[in-house]
């Protein structure tokens, strides 16, 4: 009586499958900073760093804030510096961009449309903020995502 090897082909077949999509590198990379307390000081400068995960890849990037209910302002004013870039941002918490989580309200903003050239493994962000007040509650986090450039667009 002859054997059949009816399994060889199916895990031949499965191993291929599994190499093919695990080798492909990640699309993005993201960092959050928690804020002590909930209260971001204007003196506290946050330094946001992440691994760009293709060095030969083009990023957009993106600023990521949650607020609690003692965030009293309807704007935010964040001075970011990125590859020796100073700008100042002015960003509205009113509108539809808003995303609702219990008590948090995040939000997501757009830096730099046109993307970054990923040419160094590791990229960092300062931020402050620019308000007039010199201590802002309901700060919960701030954070930073990159993913490549186009990535989910059809």
């Amino acid at each position: 009586m002859a054997r059949k090897h009816h399994r060889l082909p199916f895990c031949l077949m499965a191993g291929a499958i599994l190499t093919a999509t695990s080798c492909s590198p990640p699309s993005s990379s993201q960092v959050q900073q928690v804020i002590p307390g909930g209260t971001w000081e204007k003196s506290h400068i946050l330094t946001l760093t992440l691994q760009a995960p293709d060095t030969a890849g083009r990023y957009d990037s993106f600023l990521d804030i949650r607020v609690t209910p003692k965030y009293a302002h309807s704007y935010m004013s964040i001075i970011m510096i990125h590859d020796r870039r100073k700008d100042t941002l002015w960003l509205s918490l009113l509108g539809g961009n808003a995303i609702r989580s219990g008590v948090f309200t995040d939000y997501r903003f757009p830096l730099d449309t046109a993307g970054f050239a990923a040419d160094k493994p590791y990229w960092s962000w300062q931020l402050s903020h620019n308000m007039l007040d010199q201590a802002l509650d309901g700060i919960a986090t701030i954070g930073l995502l990159i993913k490549k450039h186009g990535h989910g667009k059809r």
